[in-house]
């Protein structure tokens, strides 16, 4: 078997849970026998020698390219990476008017642009069983278009030590957070108004984005001593995995997560985990985590106390561990493959 494998053409200068995403499976993928390339848009292609392109991500980064790609009669597997806050029958409700407007002026939002990438899809593979419910009523999607294959963590993880990062910056038992600065739907102010305000310990990871939103952080950062920010570590940076061990709480007060990878990372190198209620998050991390409303400043204090109060244990590691290493995610992948080459068949 042979996949192409595709995604908005920012992914590897944004980086992230996307990209962590394709590229991992892919190494999974090719372990077990699929041969997996990752879609080159300088390349030309013999489409023909491929049995599958599976696209990963549905908005108007990837619109076009799911398009082209089934316009050519290629079949498509998508995985949407989608969700929303809105009640599926307010999706649906709302989804009506803009395609309604479209007919008239080519308007377009965000949902659309999802719901018609769905539309095209010949298998839709879905991170969690929330989102997969999301589409299939939102979208108005037939439920057996849509499987479920669960978003993984390198075993690497779960060996961290803690001594590395501390050694190189002096810092242990604090809160971490890491994934972008400056993204609106990761929430990260309250996160920094909240440690500030209660001088707790905090390291922030990741990229620094150029917009007004990322300078309220920094602003926030740079007058509070207790706060320490590392712009960037690679995802295969052994300092990164050892933050992980060496941090007392990782946070995520994202607007929603499918389901954090970073959380899942940090779980599995044994930090204690507090993290958005939204986003299928619960599918994941159970009774192991320390859950908060977003958009409650009290509800992220709160839960960063409660967390911080509660000792450590490795039954989030090792409930990580047994569920939701690429390896496991990979099997489940080609599973959906198989079945899906055997039914185009029948």
């Amino acid at each position: 078997m042979k996949a192409l494998f595709g995604s908005f053409s920012a992914v590897t200068l944004l980086g992230g849970g996307v990209e962590v995403q394709v590229r991992s499976l892919a190494r999974v993928l090719n372990k077990l026998g699929v041969n997996v390339e990752l879609f080159d848009p300088w390349k030309r292609y013999d489409l023909s020698e491929f049995n599958l392109f599976h696209l990963f991500g549905a908005n108007v980064g990837t619109y076009h390219l799911g398009r082209a790609i089934k316009g050519l009669g290629m079949k498509l597997i998508l995985t949407p990476v989608f969700y929303s806050r809105h009640h599926p029958a307010k999706l649906r409700a709302a989804l009506a008017v803009v395609t309604k407007i479209r007919r008239y002026g080519g308007y377009w939002t965000e949902h659309l642009f999802c719901k018609e990438l769905c539309g095209m899809a010949d298998l839709i593979l879905v991170n969690t069983v929330e989102e997969g419910e999301l589409i299939a009523r939102g979208f108005d999607i037939p439920k057996e278009k849509i499987g479920v294959v669960p978003n993984g963590v390198e075993e690497r993880f779960y060996y961290a030590q803690p001594d590395p990062f501390i050694k190189e910056y002096g810092i242990k038992e604090f809160v971490l957070y890491v994934g972008h600065i400056g993204m609106g739907r990761k929430n990260l102010l309250p996160l920094l108004q909240v440690l500030k305000k209660n001088r707790i310990p905090g390291v922030i990871i990741g990229p620094v984005l150029n917009n007004e939103y990322s300078q309220k952080c920094l602003k926030i950062i740079e007058g509070a001593p207790n706060l320490k920010l590392i712009p960037q570590l690679a995802p295969d940076s052994p300092l990164l995995e050892s933050a992980y061990a060496a941090c007392d709480t990782f946070v995520l007060p994202s607007l929603y997560e499918t389901p954090g990878l970073s959380a899942l990372e940090a779980g599995l190198a044994g930090a204690k985990v507090c993290i958005t209620c939204y986003g299928g998050t619960k599918e994941y991390f159970g009774n192991y985590a320390t859950y908060l409303e977003p958009k409650s400043v009290s509800s992220i204090e709160r839960a960063i106390k409660q967390s911080l109060n509660r000792p450590k244990t490795n039954e989030l590691k090792e409930h990580i561990r047994k569920n939701f290493l690429w390896e496991n995610c990979g099997r489940v992948l080609l599973d959906w493959y198989t079945k899906f080459s055997i039914g185009e068949r029948e």
